[in-house]
């Protein structure tokens, strides 16, 4: 029995709702864990080995605003494009030519090297970040997430020695290309191809970002960012890298469980609590080579594990939150871009004013006598203020959305010219074989009177863009669109989880039945084993691996 109770509490909380295909998951994967070899074989050439952290340089900081500059530009060019995978392919390849510049020892094809990766790097994020959005949803997204930042950064150490060894950075570029023939071979078995339909909005994207909760999150994002960089500024990036990927990896898992089990504000907030435990002891013991039986390098490299990428999470969780909304989806890579170039020029700013702050007070000792301790006291004083306006914010995941099982009724499956060919009650009672009998002599009814109500409504409004929702009395009728048939679903809680549920089931029931669905005449027998796609995609039992 608690064998059992074990199971199913691991169940709930590690892969629940967690539906991602074993296609879109391996591409996802190894197209994360190229971009992550790129960028950490980068951070330790340019900023650990050669520790360009301790010093105000010129060429940091130009990589930091070319960086931040790059997310702002390069992700308006995303946003435009259909076939995201195979731009990700094409990014990959130029990313590898510019490896392949900077390993020269000429300045003129190093900079070079090093402007084209600079380049691409904003865009292949924002390009794997679309697609992870689209391949995910408000309740999944937080632990999807982790488990591919978590698992990728552990691999992507590797490329740590090939910067160690200068001879064998000329070599780098290689096992990147051998990544880029694993992509694309993946990429023949996962395509994603945007619609025209998903890429219209009525919203304008200046209108998206000054929005109330989307301010809020990404200037408290900001402010975070500002303090990683005052941290950087303080207490350089010398860590014991086993600990630091360590702590890393067990604190984004159990962080995606916060984001898509407790709620995304609670979350942020009890990490900012944690935060503020580490910044306070740090602060407090500065002069102690032991924190709580601790060796200091130990006890700060468990700080920047619980602080770096866990921001990077939190980020590509709260931003594919946003970009989730009808009226964003043209927008995914912009809102995206958009919150990472604050992150890099948040540390760029915590950086430079720790180090002038820092050199103020040593160049006028007297300024201590009017405000004490002020370097160390600044990280706490904000993350004060920080915690207050969080307070205020949107909540994302609402505790209904888990309840999304219950709310399901009815779902009906109909062809375009309205035939019914599919029918299926989730509602559960004893009468409940007689009551679905009773809805079945109906459903050719009900499936032409909704192909009607869908035809008015378009010819009323003399809209292009399809009908997805009707609202009547506490129902909710959702529809999702194929090329031979309609999907609806009737729900008694208006939920985003299940519109992208029902886009997945209709999208797959397409290509299973695509056949029988062009040359359909009448005959309704071969979509009886629909019920197979309703347990995969309705059900909440199944998880990880399953489709």
């Amino acid at each position: 029995m608690k064998k059992k109770s074990l199971k199913n509490w691991f169940v709930r909380v590690f892969a629940r709702d967690i539906d991602l295909s074993k296609n879109s998951l391996v591409y996802l994967f190894f197209s994360l864990l190229a971009i992550f070899l790129v960028i950490e074989a980068f951070l330790f050439k340019y900023v650990i080995l050669t520790e360009m952290v301790s010093v105000i340089n010129i060429e940091i900081g130009v990589i930091l605003f070319t960086l931040a500059i790059s997310f702002l530009t390069s992700v308006i060019l995303v946003d435009k494009i259909k076939k995201r995978t195979r731009h990700f392919n094409l990014a990959l390849l130029f990313c590898i030519i510019g490896i392949f510049f900077s390993a020269f020892s000429e300045v003129v094809f190093y900079y070079i090297g090093l402007l084209i990766v600079l380049i691409t790097v904003p865009q292949l994020i924002a390009l794997w970040f679309t697609i992870l959005v689209h391949e995910t949803n408000l309740l999944n997204r937080g632990r999807i997430t982790a488990f591919l930042l978590a698992s990728c950064s552990l691999l992507g150490w590797v490329g740590f020695i090939f910067v160690s060894f200068e001879f064998l950075y000329n070599y780098f570029f290689i096992l990147v290309s051998i990544l880029l023939v694993i992509i694309f071979w993946c990429s023949r078995k996962y395509k994603y191809i945007e619609t025209e339909e998903r890429l219209k909005s009525d919203k304008k994207f200046f209108k998206i970002i000054f929005e109330k909760q989307f301010f809020r999150y990404s200037s408290s994002f900001t402010i975070l960012s500002f303090i990683l960089g005052d941290l950087l500024a303080r207490y350089s990036f010398d860590v014991d890298f086993f600990v630091f990927f360590l702590a890393s990896t067990i604190y984004l898992i159990a962080a995606g469980c916060f984001l898509d089990n407790v709620g995304r504000k609670t979350s942020i907030i009890l990490g900012i609590l944690v935060l503020s435990f580490f910044l306070i002891s740090y602060g407090s013991y500065i002069d102690t080579p032991i924190i709580f039986g601790i060796p200091r390098k130990i006890f700060l490299s468990i700080h920047y594990g619980l602080s770096l990428l866990p921001l990077i999470l939190a980020i590509q969780t709260i931003s594919g939150d946003f970009s989730t909304e009808r009226g964003n989806l043209k927008y995914r890579g912009r809102i995206n871009g958009l919150f990472l170039a604050l992150m890099f020029l948040g540390i760029a700013i915590g950086f430079t004013f720790s180090r002038w702050i820092n050199g103020l007070y040593t160049f006028y000792p007297e300024l201590d006598n009017i405000i004490p301790n002020f370097p160390n006291l600044l990280n706490g004083f904000v993350l004060v203020i920080l915690l207050v306006w969080m307070m205020a914010m949107k909540e994302f995941l609402i505790s209904k959305e888990t309840d999304w099982p219950s709310a399901m009724i009815n779902l009906y499956i109909f062809s375009i010219h309205g035939v019914g060919l599919y029918y299926h009650s989730f509602e559960k009672s004893p009468e409940g074989e007689e009551k679905e009998e009773k809805r079945e002599m109906d459903e050719d009814l009900i499936s032409g009177a909704l192909t009607g109500v869908v035809a008015i409504i378009s010819e009323i409004t003399q809209s292009k863009q399809q009908l997805r929702k009707i609202d009547k009395e506490g129902y909710h009728l959702l529809f999702s669109f194929g090329k031979y048939h309609i999907a609806c679903l009737i729900s008694n809680m208006d939920l985003p989880v299940l519109l992208k549920k029902l886009d997945e089931f209709s999208k797959d029931f397409e290509i299973k039945f695509g056949k029988e669905l062009k040359n359909f005449v009448g005959n309704v027998s071969p979509f009886d084993s629909t019920k197979y796609l309703i347990d995969k995609y309705f059900n909440q039992k199944y998880g990880f691996f399953f489709k």
